[in-house]
């Protein structure tokens, strides 16, 4: 989106912004604050229409449907990264041609100059016409040279630009797929991710299985400490995650306080293996707040687990973990659910 209005018109939606974050109780992350920014500036109908509606059927606004909102309205994610590169590789192409464009029009003028000295040749006399005739086609020579030589440099200088694009590129498709916070995977490069392992499981008819956390009484912490320590502690339990698991496995933030595993080549018992662990390093931790080491306390997480189902969509796959894990919540909390054993319950 493009803001372009004027001092007094950004301090007024500013004002309705920081209301709007105040009043649903959420914290002033960049996601939080572009949505409701959007929403108070009216810049973005749909988002407005959506939320309207959501206020009006009194849906919660958490953190988690916030960013929900951000991916389906505001974020561009691929299509904005693509569009700046594109644009760079635009210009480089332009150069490039100009480069071309002028090497063709020395030639071009060279090989004239060379024509006009092949007519000379027909009507040499003497020594003195011979010479001129050589020097004329030795700096004509030496200026087609010049030309090559030119475009060659230009050319190394537009190869290695296209090296740095590419880097660029690299870099571009990692933070587009990555959560600014927690630095883990984020629900974009999540979906992807999830895609690929279904084709494998197709492929290899070998079984996955995903566990979705969702951290316990959450909200009280931010009640309680405030919302950088609640931001603090979403680093802190993403950095459990990220030591638990293998290379090839993926760990992603879901959303608000919720995350996601996948577990490739894993069945229900190795995935609970995982989950048990994490849930004994998170009992066993004591979590303070770093500028004033006060503790507050431990933190456990509810999980559920689900292993996929050929056929299934990746959706369904998550739906059956987040079921599971939504039982294991609303039973006592700190808890490990398998979504096969709740249904056959």
């Amino acid at each position: 989106m493009n803001y372009t209005e004027s001092g007094p018109q950004a301090g007024e939606f500013l004002r309705l912004t920081l209301g709007f974050l105040s009043k649903h109780n959420l914290s002033a992350t960049p996601v939080n604050y572009t949505v409701w920014y959007e929403y108070a500036s009216g810049k973005n109908p749909k988002l407005k229409e959506t939320i309207d509606r959501m206020l009006e059927n009194k849906l919660p606004l958490n953190n988690k449907h916030v960013e929900t909102l951000y991916q389906k309205f505001i974020s561009d994610g691929d299509r904005v990264v693509i569009a700046r590169l594109l644009t760079k590789l635009n210009l480089m192409l332009h150069e490039i041609t100009t480069h071309v464009v002028e090497t063709e029009e020395d030639l071009s003028t060279h090989g004239q100059a060379l024509d006009h000295l092949a007519d000379q040749i027909r009507g040499v006399q003497d020594f003195d016409d011979v010479k001129n005739i050589i020097d004329q086609m030795l700096d004509t020579t030496k200026a087609i040279i010049q030309s090559g030589s030119r475009l060659q440099t230009r050319m190394k200088v537009s190869s290695q630009d296209l090296k740095q694009l590419h880097k660029d590129l690299e870099v571009s498709q990692q933070e587009a797929r990555t959560d600014s916070l927690t630095g883990l995977t984020n629900r974009r490069g999540l979906e992807k991710r999830l895609e690929i392992e279904r084709i494998r499981a197709r492929q290899n008819n070998a079984p996955f299985s995903v566990i979705m956390l969702d951290i316990d009484h959450f909200k009280a912490v931010n009640d309680t400490f405030g919302h950088l320590v609640g931001d603090s502690l979403l680093k802190g339990f993403a950095a459990v995650l990220s030591s638990q698991v293998r290379r090839n496995d993926l760990a992603a933030r879901y959303g608000g306080e919720e995350f996601l595993i996948i577990l490739p080549e894993t069945n229900l018992e190795g995935a609970y293996a995982v989950a048990d662990k994490i849930r004994t390093i998170l009992c066993k931790k004591e979590w303070t707040i770093k500028e004033s080491g006060k503790s507050i306390g431990s933190i456990k997480a509810s999980m559920g687990i689900s292993q996929y189902k050929l056929g299934e969509t990746g959706n369904q796959v998550i739906q059956r973990a987040d079921e599971a894990m939504y039982h294991a919540k609303n039973t006592g909390r700190d808890r490990i659910v398998i979504h096969s054993e709740l249904t056959s319950a």
